[in-house]
C-alpha cells in the first residue's frame, strides 16, 4: 500500500526545497519506496508531493519520527566528542573534515520500531568531500550543530503536541520562537542594518527579542542536503532546481543541482553573504532563471 500527500512550498525559499527532499530522503528511510516532485500547475501555489509505503500521511509519519528518534553524534575519535551534551558514538574512518571540530560533527537520527533499526543521516558541514557545502552555519564561536538541531526538533515536539493538524497539512509555515538554527530558512534572521535594529545586541542589553523561526523547514532541510547540493557558481552563488515528475531519493538529489533532460524542471539563483565576517550567511537575491 502506498500513501501519498502534499504540501504548499515556496520556489523562492531555498530553505523549503532543501526541506521538501529531506521529507523525501528520511521518508523513502524510515517507510520505504519514497518519490517525490513538484506541481506547479497552478502558479503560485506550488505543491510538493510526496509518495511512500504505508497507510499513513507520509510527512506526519516522518515529522513524528523525527521527535521521537535518539540523536547521535559521529566522531572518527574518542578524543573528539560533541562539544554540548548530546551523545557522541566512535565511528573509525567515518567520513569527515580532516580535523573536524567538536561542534560540527556529522549526525544520525536513530529510531527502533517493532525491532528493525532504521538510521537517517545529516551533517552535510563534515562530509569532508569536495562538494560545494553551502556552509550558512560555522559553529566556532556560536551554537554548535547539536543546539541547533535540537532546538529544531524542540520546536517541532511543541508543536505536534498541540495536536494542530496544519503541521503536517503546511508545515512550512508553522512558526516558533527558538534560539539559534542553521540560517538555511531565509524568513528566519533580522538584517540589522536594514531593520535598523540587532536582536542580538538588544539581548545582551537585557532587551529579550527573538525572531520568529521554521523549525520544520530548518531540520528537514538540514537532512535534505546531506547526499545533494545545489550547484556552485561561485563564492558567494549557488543554483538550485525543481523537477514536476515524482522521483525516487538518486534522481532527486540530482534534480537539485542541474536539469534533468527526462523532467521539467524550474531553475533558481541565489546570492549569499557573510552577516559578519567569519561567520554565518544569509540568503539574498533569490531569483529564477528563465533560459531553458
Amino acid at each position: 500500500m502506498m500513501a501519498e500527500a502534499s504540501i504548499p512550498v515556496d520556489l523562492l525559499n531555498p530553505g523549503q526545497v532543501f526541506a521538501c527532499l529531506g521529507f523525501m530522503e528520511a521518508g523513502d528511510i524510515l517507510l520505504g519506496d519514497a518519490e517525490g516532485g513538484f506541481d506547479w500547475s497552478d502558479n503560485p501555489n506550488t505543491r510538493f508531493t510526496l509518495r511512500a509505503t504505508g497507510d499513513r500521511n507520509p510527512f506526519e509519519a516522518v515529522l513524528e519520527s523525527l521527535v521521537a528518534a535518539e540523536v547521535l553524534w559521529i566522531s572518527p575519535s574518542a578524543d573528539i566528542q560533541e562539544r554540548d551534551g548530546g551523545k557522541t558514538i566512535v565511528l573509525k574512518g567515518i567520513s569527515s573534515t580532516f580535523e573536524p571540530k567538536a561542534s560540527d560533527l556529522p549526525a544520525r537520527l536513530s529510531l527502533t520500531v517493532n525491532g528493525s533499526l532504521y538510521e537517517v543521516p545529516f551533517g552535510y558541514w563534515a562530509d569532508g568531500s569536495s562538494r560545494f557545502s553551502t556552509t550558512f552555519k560555522k559553529s566556532t564561536n556560536g551554537a554548535s550543530s547539536h543546539i541547533r538541531f535540537e532546538n529544531a526538533r524542540r520546536a517541532i515536539r511543541t508543536l505536534l503536541a498541540q495536536d494542530n493538524i496544519s503541521l503536517w497539512d503546511d508545515p512550512f509555515v508553522q512558526r516558533m520562537v527558538t534560539e539559534s538554527l542553521f540560517r538555511l530558512d531565509p524568513r528566519g534572521y533580522v538584517d540589522p542594518i536594514n531593520s535598523g535594529s540587532s536582536p542580538d545586541k538588544l539581548r545582551k542589553g537585557g532587551i529579550e527579542v527573538r525572531v520568529a523561526t521554521y523549525p520544520v523547514c530548518e531540520a528537514l532541510a538540514v537532512i535534505g542536503l546531506n547526499d545533494a547540493r545545489p550547484l556552485r557558481l561561485g563564492p558567494t552563488q549557488f543554483q538550485y532546481c525543481i523537477w514536476r515528475n515524482l522521483l525516487p531519493p538518486p534522481l532527486a538529489r540530482a534534480a537539485l543541482g542541474t536539469r534533468l533532460p527526462f523532467t521539467e524542471t524550474r531553475l533558481f539563483s541565489v546570492h549569499h553573504e557573510e552577516v559578519k565576517k567569519g561567520g554565518d550567511r544569509r540568503m539574498i537575491s533569490i531569483e529564477e532563471e528563465l533560459s531553458a
